[in-house]
């Protein structure tokens, strides 16, 4: 108990807690963690999927409702432009073109916001989260006698994240954004020319996430090597000492030394599976959402082509590309994350051998 308030395990438990039931309201981080530690692990993990497929459900009929007005958009400006070619000219089919378009544009750009939105905070609090998991774990990893370890790795994986955040945030979704606007205004009249910027704009995008990959991959794979070879030794020679040096009490004291790395490792274990889970239902939820966001809008497009109109399946299909970058974005973040937690697992349990 000392041991937690000296960490403020409430406070990562309560962020933890509060991140995720803004996707599952009725998963409380706080009881699992109880749990944990207590040795009852009790988790039902067909109840915890039908809690994660609710808000699936929701935004597919949300999606579903909002793709709905965009089809019937499209229907009545097939049916003006077949009224136009009869009754009137081009100059009358024209001005129909260009309000629907507008209108289409419009929708478009309030849903487009909303999800664009959705994954910058979905990064914002995977990042706010893992800024309070890892100096934790790195003071768990200290008590546990892994302070080489703790020394390489906790600074270095701070500046990851904060470089990782600032990448995705900063860059990469202001450059998605700029490219999803500009797929809609050349989409507006035939007389813009953007596709070229916008199509540059994708390859930026899809070249920084792919450097991003590799970067952060090889310097996490890295980490932490010299620190697991440097404690294990100071361990193995602690118990050493503890046990031979010491007359009469030096087997108790090199025990008690055990009971109470155990103890600690206890405690880290916990948080590390609490972590793990809290940026699997982060990432997992906004990335699947998005994912679905993408296919529903590639359906409408295509179930479009064939009524022969295609302003509004075009709108579409551009805005489906841009969902996809931003699907590769959350998804991402959401990997380097989850096996960062992992690699700062294994580290631990390497010095510990």
């Amino acid at each position: 108990m000392e041991l937690r308030e000296q960490l403020d395990l409430d406070t990562l438990l309560t962020v933890m807690e509060q991140s995720i039931q803004q996707e599952i309201p009725n998963l409380s981080i706080h009881q699992l963690f109880e749990n944990l530690l207590n040795g009852t692990f009790d988790f039902d993990i067909v109840a915890f999927i039908e809690q994660m497929m609710a808000p699936i459900y929701q935004e597919v009929a949300m999606q579903c409702s909002f793709l709905g007005q965009m089809i019937l958009l499209a229907v009545v400006y097939a049916l003006l432009h077949q009224m136009t070619d009869t009754v009137s000219g081009s100059s009358i089919r024209d001005l129909c073109s260009l309000i629907i378009r507008a209108i289409a544009i419009l929708l478009l750009l309030q849903s487009g916001n909303a999800v664009l939105h959705y994954g910058q905070e979905t990064i914002l609090r995977l990042a706010e989260l893992m800024q309070l998991f890892l100096p934790i774990q790195m003071a768990l990893m200290t008590a546990l006698g892994n302070i080489q370890t703790a020394g390489l790795l906790e600074p270095s994986l701070l500046l990851i994240v904060q470089i990782a955040v600032w990448c995705f945030r900063t860059v990469l979704l202001p450059i998605v954004t700029m490219e999803f606007l500009l797929k809609l205004i050349n989409s507006f009249h035939d007389a813009y020319h953007l596709q070229g910027l916008a199509a540059f704009l994708r390859k930026l995008i899809l070249t920084g996430i792919a450097f991003s990959a590799m970067l952060f991959l090889a310097v996490l794979s890295i980490q932490g090597i010299g620190g697991h070879i440097l404690d294990s030794l100071s361990l193995r020679t602690a118990k050493y000492v503890a046990g031979a040096a010491i007359p009469v009490v030096g087997n108790t004291v090199s025990g008690l030394l055990e009971t109470l790395l155990n103890g600690a490792a206890v405690i880290r274990g916990a948080v590390g599976l609490v972590g793990l889970l809290a940026v699997i239902v982060l990432t997992v939820l906004p990335a699947i959402k998005i994912l679905i966001i993408y296919f529903l809008y590639s359906f409408a497009a295509a179930v479009l082509q064939p009524i022969g109109e295609n302003c509004v399946s075009n709108l579409l299909e551009q805005a489906a590309g841009s969902f996809m970058l931003l699907f590769a974005i959350v998804a991402l973040t959401g990997i380097f994350f989850f096996f960062m937690i992992l690699i700062v697992l294994a580290a631990g349990g390497a010095a510990l051998s």
